[in-house]
């Protein structure tokens, strides 16, 4: 059996496979390694992935985003402008109106999500049995790591651990070798939010000194070169293409991937079709404007690293570990290497690097059937501590707890 590795991300979602002792991100049926993290509902049949996503333009009340999120909190802490479609809140649980005709609760819309991962990870590996690890954020209620779990059992996967992303993205660095002892922060940006968690290497043994998280994504960029896209339009052809909810949509695709364009290229194209009135948008956006754009969302970013950097000046920090896919971006990455100009910074295919240490991690736990349903420890106050091929100590705050795992022989 191989082992299999998911990062479930808000906007994102990546499966990764690990066979003979190496870890690949696998392509969905679209061809697409990244699967979106969206649910829509058609004629009485629910579609995720990339048909999901493109319904957001054709029948946005009918689509949902943003899962992760809102399987993690209460409808009163949701932004409710950010959905299109209608959300309820039926006790403990967020539940899903598509367009007044079907109902469902966002852990049902979970399960949907990992039945798609399930076909790819079948697709891939060739058979339907899989040792599965799922990363989440460090600091996810019991309740959250629950649901999460029973959604990926109910689409058929074998989950062995839960692994917080941090520790995800060192197992995927430090799969090959012994890890090197001395500090590494890991920083996150996502769709949605950022983190930045400094971890102490020590003996193989991985400790979470501090962690800290801020709402602050690649959505903002989007936005923030929607908002360029619109006024250009509007400047162009008098009128207020953003209050039209289905011509703004459109407009935040072609934001999104101009965005992904611009981390690879000078300049990205912005054409739309009939975007308003049977007009079209045309138009060109230079990295170096794209940068002014989000100029804000880039000193936010800047002044999350340097807070850790300065409450822990102290320390020695030997490397930097880049994850999510905003980490693409190269104005991102030169505010990164520039908080830390003494560090090494790993900068390996930051969308995927979760899911492939959760890969190596399923790969390795795998060999191990009477560790299976033993790698996650509960302690009231502290979060889940998942075991690794060594040892694993999470602090969070004041409170900590220690795991130790039996060390894996070393011809493994």
């Amino acid at each position: 059996m191989s082992g299999v590795g998911i990062s479930f991300g808000n906007s994102c979602t990546y499966v990764s496979v690990c066979r003979d002792g190496r870890s690949e991100t696998v392509a969905n049926s679209a061809g697409e390694r990244s699967t979106a993290t969206v649910v829509a509902h058609q004629e009485g049949e629910l579609l995720t992935g990339t048909p999901a996503a493109q319904m957001t333009v054709r029948q946005p009340a009918n689509t949902v985003h943003s899962l992760k999120s809102l399987l993690a909190c209460k409808l009163e802490s949701v932004d409710i402008a950010s959905q299109a479609c209608k959300l309820e809140q039926h006790g403990e649980e967020i539940i899903v109106n598509f367009n007044n005709v079907t109902r469902k609760g966002v852990s049902a819309l979970v399960k949907c999500v990992f039945e798609n991962l399930k076909e790819t990870a079948d697709s891939a590996l060739g058979e339907d049995k899989h040792d599965t690890v799922i990363s989440i954020p460090l600091t996810s209620s019991p309740e959250f790591k629950n649901t999460v779990k029973k959604c990926a059992i109910s689409a058929g996967f074998n989950v062995l651990d839960l692994v917080p992303e941090a520790v995800a993205a060192l197992l995927s660095v430090d799969s090959a070798d012994m890890p090197v002892d001395g500090h590494t922060v890991v920083v996150r940006i996502g769709g949605s939010s950022m983190d930045v968690t400094v971890i102490k290497v020590l003996t193989g043994m991985y400790s979470v000194v501090d962690h800290t998280e801020e709402k602050i994504g690649g959505s903002l960029f989007d936005r923030s070169i929607g908002k360029f896209l619109c006024e250009d339009f509007n400047r162009k052809n008098r009128c207020k293409v953003e209050e039209n909810p289905r011509s703004y949509s459109k407009v935040l695709k072609a934001s999104k991937s101009a965005k992904h364009n611009l981390s690879t290229l000078n300049t990205a194209e912005c054409n739309i079709e009939s975007l308003f009135d049977g007009m079209d948008l045309i138009s060109n956006l230079s990295r170096p404007r794209f940068e002014t754009l989000i100029q804000n969302d880039l000193n936010k970013i800047k002044e999350t690293v340097q807070n850790m950097v300065t409450k822990h000046s102290a320390i020695s920090i030997n490397r930097v570990v880049l994850t999510g896919g905003t980490c693409k971006v190269p104005k991102v990455q030169s505010i990164i290497s520039q908080l830390f100009p003494e560090s090494a910074i790993v900068n390996q295919a930051p969308d995927e690097i979760n899911s492939l240490g959760a890969a190596s991690h399923a790969g390795m736990l795998s060999k191990f059937p009477s560790l299976h349903g033993k790698t996650e420890l509960e302690t009231n106050g502290t979060v889940g501590i998942p075991l690794t091929p060594s040892n694993i100590n999470v602090r969070v705050g004041d409170t900590i707890t220690q795991a130790v795992a039996k060390k894996y022989p070393s011809t493994i």
